[in-house]
């Protein structure tokens, strides 16, 4: 079973993956959190053409997988889970949470250092908050992302079949907790006790500062509780909440080009500071 599900992981990946996009559109269109300030053409081509374009930088800089990676790993012995003696289910589980707890460290990373925080910024300047935004991330970006994986896959020594598991929950999970759906408040108190709510998340791309320095976790939410970067509730509530970037409040401020170019602009700048980016007259 192991086998074949690793031979067919790209086409169950997609599969599963353009199923629940569909499905998480539907939801968004007839039962939507919050109403949408700008319209979704301009914004979609911009998350599909920003995913596309980071798929390319993979293929050209890092075309290894990362399930391709860690059947090395595990026939040459590396990484920690390769070094121990522990049952096959229990490696595969220690994995999957290592991957989510990577991801929620290299994501505070992103927020606290500059550099990375120049291309992470582009995700955080969606004016609206949708299942698209979790495919709206800087090409460079994307390579970080792989990289850190990598490595982590082989100093983890996470088998294969972890890897597969935790790159599609990873993805099923980011597309949920950025979608614009409204759960019913006792689902959402319950589900946010152990995985990332969208209402948990949405936060996290306040305008405020305080509040998008908060929620950083992926899927399992114990993250943010451990590390105390939990935040409840916004000031002024998920309906009022501003989110995007404080200092550019137009979607004529994100063309493609721009979004790509930003990064790039010759002064650094702090987190939540853009000063290149000027509002529409």
């Amino acid at each position: 079973m192991t086998d074949w599900l690793l031979a067919h992981q790209t086409a169950l990946q997609t599969g599963l993956l353009i199923a629940i996009i569909v499905g998480l559109l539907a939801w968004e269109t007839w039962l939507p959190r919050r109403a949408f300030a700008v319209p979704l053409g301009g914004r979609w081509f911009n998350q599909i053409a920003l995913a596309a374009l980071g798929s390319l930088a993979l293929r050209a800089i890092a075309p290894i997988a990362g399930v391709s990676l860690a059947v090395l790993a595990q026939r040459e012995g590396w990484g920690l889970l390769n070094l121990v003696a522990v049952p096959a289910w229990l490696a595969v589980v220690l994995g999957v949470i290592a991957i989510d707890l990577g991801i929620y460290l290299l994501h505070r990373a992103f927020h606290a250092v500059p550099l990375l925080w120049r291309f992470h910024q582009i995700h955080h300047s969606d004016l609206d908050i949708d299942c698209g935004t979790a495919l709206r991330h800087h090409p460079v970006e994307t390579v970080v992302d792989q990289a850190f994986d990598l490595a982590l896959i082989v100093a983890i020594g996470v088998p294969p079949l972890a890897v597969m598991i935790g790159v599609l929950v990873t993805s099923m999970a980011s597309l949920f907790n950025h979608s614009n759906i409204a759960l019913p408040p006792a689902a959402d108190r319950v589900l946010r006790r152990l995985i990332v709510t969208p209402d948990m998340h949405r936060i996290h791309h306040s305008v405020e500062i305080e509040e998008s320095n908060r929620n950083f976790a992926n899927i399992l939410a114990c993250w943010d509780y451990l590390f105390s970067t939990y935040r409840h509730e916004p000031l002024r509530g998920q309906a009022q909440m501003d989110v995007g970037l404080a200092e550019a409040r137009s979607d004529r401020d994100f063309s493609l080009w721009k979004l790509l170019a930003l990064p790039f602009r010759r002064r650094a700048r702090a987190y939540g500071e853009i000063p290149e980016l000027r509002r529409a007259s």
